[in-house]
């Protein structure tokens, strides 16, 4: 048995470093792909949960739950840019309210592979950022003091210093240097402290006022109970497919989707798709997110695709044979619910429920709620599936 791992995959390289008997019989090189029993494994996500289930399967989770709470918390960290790194470690910081580890109460491959994936980003971070965000910094900290320093360094990890302090206040200017200032000070002086004086009071009075324009907006998000019905996903088919004439890595397509006239969206797909496998497909559209033009041409609506852990690969989430465009797709659990409009940007509700939306280890598209249930995309009672991607996210 030989493993290939990419010399940027520190969360595959930790794993052996952490697990002797896994290190010593495998091989490793420079791609993460794993050759077993004549059978090819590939992805970060994949090795790392045959490696646990062969060498130490608690890792993976102890029960049927745990192990699909690792495997939604290991695709969440496999996102890759630096707003995704963001977001994804205030969601740790959020989760881990109250708790001590991502998945229950004991270290399992959700810390491992999340850890690695957030250190360079954590290293980024300054002191404060680190303070407010105590609960990311206390689980990063008890996990690099978890892991033994040599398998750490084999990973080509460093333990980061992690001061949970609050930050030492700006120092004050001295009273000599205030008298100092207000002596050199001539009508020039007074004039630019009365504007300035006049435009904080300015900005004083714009900051409640922005506050509640905030709240207001979080009371109507939290009265509006936000559900995956309020997103309106229909059958779409692709009748034409070209590459944007001012972007490189963006097709425009138009969509059948049940309407008098086809939908014209765009989507960066090109890297991940030829545009010979783009015609004639059947696709699931989000199609009442705020239209937006994208590198001059205005897109109506969003294609659905499946990402795999490892951001490699990237697919169509693809509804049930017999399909037509504009028949509903829905949440399994959701059936009959009406979706918005319109959905409005400030809400941000497919930001609120994209987080949870993944495809299964049988490729089966759909949503974990805050119970972490998996709710099925249907199409009139059939489900919605990818062509490869398992365990993958949906956006």
């Amino acid at each position: 048995m030989s493993v290939s791992i990419a010399n940027n995959d520190t969360a595959l390289r930790l794993l052996l470093a952490l697990v002797p008997k896994a290190e010593s019989d495998l091989s490793a090189d420079l791609l993460s792909r794993l050759q077993l029993d004549g059978q090819k494994v590939e992805g970060t996500n994949s090795i790392a949960n045959l490696i646990a289930e062969r060498y130490n399967s608690d890792l993976a989770g102890k029960t049927d739950e745990e192990k699909a709470e690792v495997s939604q918390w290991m695709s969440m960290s496999g996102r890759h840019g630096p707003s995704e790194r963001q977001v994804f470690s205030q969601t740790i910081n959020e989760h881990l309210a109250g708790k001590t580890f991502l998945v229950s109460n004991y270290f399992s491959l959700a810390d491992l592979v999340a850890f690695s994936n957030v250190h360079a980003f954590m290293e980024s971070l300054s002191s404060q950022k680190r303070f407010n965000w105590s609960n990311f910094s206390r689980w990063f900290d008890l996990i690099q003091h978890t892991v033994p320093s040599e398998a750490l360094l084999k990973a080509g990890l460093k333990v980061i210093e992690i001061d949970l302090n609050a930050p030492a206040p700006p120092k004050k200017q001295s009273a000599a240097g205030a008298k100092k200032g207000v002596d050199g000070a001539g009508s020039d002086k007074t004039k630019s402290d009365k504007t300035k004086s006049d435009k904080d009071n300015g900005q004083a009075k714009k900051e409640p006022a922005k506050k509640q324009q905030k709240q207001k907006q979080q009371t109507a998000k939290e009265e509006l109970n936000v559900v995956p019905s309020l997103i309106d996903l229909r059958v779409g088919h692709i009748i034409k497919a070209e590459k944007h004439p001012d972007a490189d890595a963006l097709y425009v397509e138009d969509i059948e989707v049940g309407e008098p006239e086809p939908r014209r969206v765009v989507s960066g797909l090109v890297r991940f798709i030829p545009i010979e496998k783009m015609f004639n497909r059947d696709v699931v559209l989000v199609c009442n997110l705020k239209p937006a033009a994208m590198r001059g041409v205005k897109s109506y609506a969003m294609v659905l695709c499946a990402t795999s852990s490892d951001g490699n690969t990237v697919e169509f989430v693809e509804p049930p044979k017999g399909s037509k465009p504009g028949d509903r797709v829905y949440f399994e659990g959701f059936e009959g619910q009406e979706p918005m409009d319109l959905l409005k940007p400030k809400l941000k509700i497919f930001e609120t429920i994209q987080p949870g939306l993944f495809t299964n280890e049988s490729r089966e598209a759909g949503w974990f709620n805050a119970d972490k249930k998996f709710h099925k995309l249907l199409v009139a009672g059939n489900v919605c599936t990818t062509a490869t991607v398992a365990g993958g996210s949906l956006k």
